[in-house]
């Protein structure tokens, strides 16, 4: 039986929801540019209003993915996003610019890298994981949120997504 890299681990389940995003996120587009609704009428949109807007997931969601190389390893470089999208295209830039660094993070930088302390550093407060349980139970259920978050905002909206979208993305299911 062969063993999974922590660096597959910890990026392949989220290059994957990246690109689903991305997919759903053109799908979201390409509903603003045929509805008469303006586009901020998604963009701007939230599931409660306690909630953030569908701009603020994409965000959240690309920095939550974004955060894992550094964290994981300090020597791996890291990117800046700026947060100052207003638009579709903006968003699907930010989306593939994350797609692009996590593309480029070289296997061996995690090689080891499983046991090690990750400290951070949230509303005032200093919390503590071992590198595995980082990625699993915070990193990647943090990207998931947004992700799914960004989803229902989009179909409450009306856009046309379903499971296949948020699993599949471009290739769907196979038709039966």
């Amino acid at each position: 039986m062969s063993s999974i890299s922590f660096h597959h681990l910890s990026l392949s389940p989220v290059l994957l929801g990246l690109r689903n995003a991305m997919h759903i996120l053109q799908k979201g587009q390409s509903y603003a540019s045929s509805s008469p609704n303006s586009p901020s009428s998604l963009l701007e949109a939230r599931l409660h209003p306690d909630m953030a807007n569908l701009i603020f997931q994409v965000q959240r969601f690309t920095d939550a993915a974004k955060f894992i190389p550094p964290r994981v390893n300090p020597s791996n470089p890291s990117i800046t996003l700026e947060d100052n999208e207003t638009s579709f295209e903006e968003l699907i830039a930010r989306v593939e610019k994350t797609i692009a660094y996590l593309e480029g993070i070289e296997e061996k930088s995690f090689e080891g890298r499983e046991g090690e302390d990750i400290v951070m550093k949230t509303g005032g407060r200093e919390m503590k994981f071992g590198a595995v349980e980082y990625v699993l139970t915070v990193a990647q259920p943090n990207f998931w949120f947004h992700v799914t978050t960004m989803y229902g905002i989009l179909r409450m909206k009306g856009v046309d997504v379903g499971k296949a979208d948020f699993l599949r993305g471009k290739e769907g299911f196979p038709k039966a």
